[in-house]
């Protein structure tokens, strides 16, 4: 592994580690103070801060796995180990889902009515800053860094801007003399969770089974117009949005030299990664370029 490539790594660690340290910090406050008021909302937004924490955690270990360097074992790098992390994420997001929904409902059952303080309101708006903040830092260091965890924790650190409006929404319901807004924010809290997961399983999940990335067909013809292709085929492309590999055959004159056929390919490498900047690897198969067998 390079030096840039460590940088980052340690980057990537120091941003998942203040995000770490937020989410348990406001967890805890949101969780203790719903529980002495009785707002399901509120205990279920602090779950939900949690479950951020713990995500964090997964991501922690996730990246300090795939910043280790390619050995006999795993010749391509861990790189994977930082999208598994990223599926255990909406794992755990789909645990706090049924959480939640299982609080709603038993607050539907009992009737309890919360107690509605200025506090709630206070703890709900600043931690709702904080994360308007956080997610768009994460955001952007996710992108500058190409860190697949970093993006994937800022859509979880965005979903908790939606979740504690929806609690701010109850507590003022409440406020009015309507206490079962309280528990239908925790539903509306639970599906907003459950859609941030669906979208991270969904993406984590075409890493793990090589989904096509870049359309072969755009490959192709792009290759085609570098001098000295005569044919280009079985293009494939995988891994992740920012991390693209790719394999592709290239045909050659059956008469140019081994050196020049060489300094081709490497010219089709440079070429793809130019144009395609997402690609982190192309491997180039060279051919002779044979006409009378491909017409057979």
């Amino acid at each position: 592994m390079t030096n840039t490539a460590k940088t980052d790594f340690i980057k990537v660690k120091n941003v998942l580690f203040a995000v770490l340290l937020f989410n348990l910090l406001a967890a805890i406050v949101k969780t203790v103070w719903g529980y002495a008021t009785h707002t399901v909302s509120m205990q279920a937004d602090g779950f939900h801060s949690f479950l951020d924490a713990a995500s964090s955690g997964v991501g922690l270990v996730g990246v300090w796995v795939a910043s280790r360097p390619a050995d006999e074992s795993h010749p391509y790098g861990h790189r994977k180990f930082e999208t598994f992390a990223s599926f255990s994420i909406s794992v755990f997001l789909f645990l706090g889902c049924f959480e939640i929904l299982k609080n709603s409902f038993s607050r539907f059952q009992s009737g309890i009515v919360p107690d509605i303080t200025k506090t709630s309101f206070i703890i709900m708006l600043m931690t709702m800053g904080m994360n308007m903040i956080l997610s768009q830092w994460e955001r952007k260091k996710g992108t500058l860094l190409k860190s697949e965890i970093l993006l994937a924790d800022a859509f979880h650190t965005k979903s908790d801007v939606f979740a504690s409006l929806s609690v701010i929404v109850s507590l003022a319901a409440g406020w009015l003399g309507y206490p079962m807004i309280d528990p239908i924010a925790g539903l509306v809290i639970a599906a907003i969770i459950g859609k941030v997961g669906w979208e991270i399983l969904m993406e984590s999940s075409k890493v793990l089974t090589d989904y096509s990335r870049i359309h072969p067909h755009e490959i192709r013809d792009f290759v085609m117009k570098i001098p000295g292709v005569e044919e280009c085929h079985a293009v494939r492309t995988r891994g992740s949005m920012d991390h693209v590999y790719v394999d592709l055959h290239v045909h050659v004159a059956p008469e140019m030299s081994l050196e020049k056929a060489h300094i081709l390919s490497h010219k089709v490498e440079t070429e793809i990664m130019k144009r395609f900047l997402n690609v982190l690897e192309v491997v180039v198969h060279l051919e002779p370029h044979i006409p009378e067998l491909e017409n057979d």
